[in-house]
């Protein structure tokens, strides 16, 4: 099912159907309904549909997707992978779900508290956080052969508590962060072709195959909220302050930021920053704005700001996806005007790249498609 809901294109995941607990409501006549009407004998010489109300926009939120999935405790979803040829694969309190164009859902593998899952499919790896264990398999394996899949399972760390995938210095790197009260330790791992006498038959995996070997580790004095691989530093979302480590040289900085007059009853809690072009995008718990490479802000004339405290974000170019407790704000990251806002308490980002997908509060999944078409190109998942 498609609609056209302001800035994005929500899209309802069929592929969760086999656990879906109740069917959508019939509502003829909803906001949403009396639009669809009006549409059928409409006619304009721009050929654009009528703009669609506020009102109506967040209501049809409500009624066109009224489908609950996974909604049972043991099956709730924490995160999702969106693979090429149409996969989809959930991590939900159980374990792991996969399916393909919308297809059945067939069980992968049993795991408890399946938190962040994530893909090399050029390296052909799949990486799944259980818990505080980072597991490592053969992707295609998970696609087509779920049995050897789990044989071929190995693990890459037993206290992670999140991970991110990025490049940097033209490598395909794996950085898993161990956050502690005090301190935090980060290990980057790089993708390479692993070693013609240790391989191993999985099942025809395609050539070259590849492995996860140490690259560079390092320790900041401080706990980490979250990570982001940017093209030559690694960037780490502390809890008072945003660093920058040189992998090569393990030079710590922090990044900039001039001090501004303050928002009087405003209090920041670093969660997120994008690097975009040659400048920070830097997201607090409730505003986000600009630093250029002199550590100038552009609090005081450019801010996003929203009421209530957002843990999750997502960067969608070119706009900024901030999730709170009662909602999800969009903003022009260009212009900084608020583009939409979908109201619903709950609402979790479950994958950002290289298309958002968010669970609403009832546990419908939907994927998020900006109207340009652009794909998200960074993500914070953290809380």
């Amino acid at each position: 099912m498609h609609n056209h809901l302001g800035v994005f294109q929500f899209i309802t995941h069929p592929t969760l159907a086999a656990l879906r607990t109740s069917k959508p409501p019939t509502r003829t006549n909803s906001p949403a309904a009396k639009y669809a009407q009006a549409l059928a004998g409409w006619s304009s010489p721009t050929g654009q549909p009528p703009a669609l109300p506020v009102e109506i926009l967040e209501r049809i939120i409500d009624f066109l997707h009224a489908d609950k999935v996974l909604s049972e405790e043991c099956h709730k979803v924490n995160t999702a992978a969106t693979l090429t040829k149409d996969f989809m694969i959930y991590g939900t309190d159980s374990g792991i779900y996969l399916s393909r164009n919308g297809g059945r859902l067939a069980k992968l593998l049993k795991l408890p508290a399946v938190s962040q899952i994530d893909a090399l499919e050029t390296q052909n790896l799949l990486l799944i956080l259980s818990g505080r264990r980072l597991l490592v398999g053969p992707l295609h394996l998970a696609t087509s052969n779920p049995a050897l899949f789990h044989q071929h399972l190995q693990e890459l760390s037993s206290s992670a508590s999140f991970f991110q995938v990025g490049d940097h210095l033209g490598k395909r790197v794996v950085c898993i962060v161990t956050s502690g009260r005090f301190s935090s330790y980060f290990k980057v791992l790089e993708a390479v072709v692993a070693p013609t006498g240790s391989r191993t038959d999985t099942n025809r995996a395609p050539a070259p195959a590849y492995t996860l070997v140490p690259y560079r580790s390092f320790y900041l004095p401080e706990h980490a909220r979250s990570v982001h691989i940017l093209n030559r530093t690694i960037g780490a979302v502390l809890r008072t302050s945003f660093q920058c480590v040189d992998p090569q040289s393990l030079v710590t900085f922090p990044v900039p930021v001039a001090p501004v007059q303050p928002v009087p009853g405003a209090s920041k809690k670093c969660r997120a920053m994008f690097r975009i072009d040659d400048r920070f995008l830097l997201c607090y718990d409730r505003c986000a704005f600009f630093i250029d490479k002199a550590g100038t802000s552009s609090e005081a004339a450019f801010a996003l700001r929203w009421e209530d405290a957002a843990k999750q974000f997502a960067l969608a170019a070119p706009y900024l996806l901030a999730f709170t407790a009662t909602g999800m704000h969009v903003w022009r990251i260009n212009t900084g005007a608020r583009a939409q806002t979908v109201h619903g308490a709950g609402m979790r980002l479950l994958c950002a790249a290289p298309r958002v997908v968010v669970k609403m509060g009832d546990g419908r999944v939907v994927s998020l498609i900006t109207r340009c078409g652009e794909p998200s190109i960074a993500a914070s998942v953290g809380e």
